[in-house]
């Protein structure tokens, strides 16, 4: 079945509450890409409207900080928050059309939303009896890149596999 761009990002939405399934790279991708220029695109368009537009040069900084403060944080944490739900569903739909189960995507998006933060806070505490302050943080930087980039890179990898037509009816 060869869908659209349309038809991908469509069906991501309208399946937001479907956990059983195949979603297929291109359906998957498809649909972040999507979200990903929207969410830009809102961005790009609100600071041309309320910076560019509005204000003359004297006063850009000004307006810069009320675009950040009134745009960009409340959509670059409103946006994860709702899409959360929908690409969770499409992952385990993706697992599935892997061949794989649909806890390897659910799994490693639990490690790295709950596990992961625990495990660098113990990390940290430990680093504290240790070594002062201002090294503890050094470390824990260091720690907490090395350890989000290896997770985000599993996620990727996850979501990048081909198909697997001898895959039907995985759970």
């Amino acid at each position: 079945m060869n869908k659209d761009i349309k038809d991908c990002y469509f069906d991501g939405w309208k399946k937001m509450f479907v956990y059983r399934g195949r979603a297929t790279r291109k359906e998957f991708w498809l649909f972040i890409i999507m979200n990903i220029l929207i969410v830009l695109f809102i961005a790009v368009l609100s600071y041309f409207l309320l910076v560019v537009s509005v204000a003359d040069h004297t006063s850009r900084g000004g307006m810069m900080l009320v675009w950040a403060w009134y745009v960009w944080l409340p959509l670059s944490a409103l946006a994860p928050v709702i899409f959360l739900v929908p690409i969770v569903s499409l992952g385990i739909r993706r697992m599935h059309d892997a061949g794989k189960s649909g806890w390897w995507f659910g799994g490693a998006l639990l490690i790295n939303l709950l596990i992961l933060p625990l495990i660098l806070t113990g990390i940290h505490q430990v680093m504290l009896i240790l070594v002062d302050e201002s090294h503890a943080q050094q470390v824990m930087k260091i720690v907490s890149n090395i350890l989000s980039s290896l997770a985000a890179l599993y996620l990727l990898w996850l979501c990048c596999m081909s198909s697997n037509a001898a895959a039907e009816n995985v759970d």
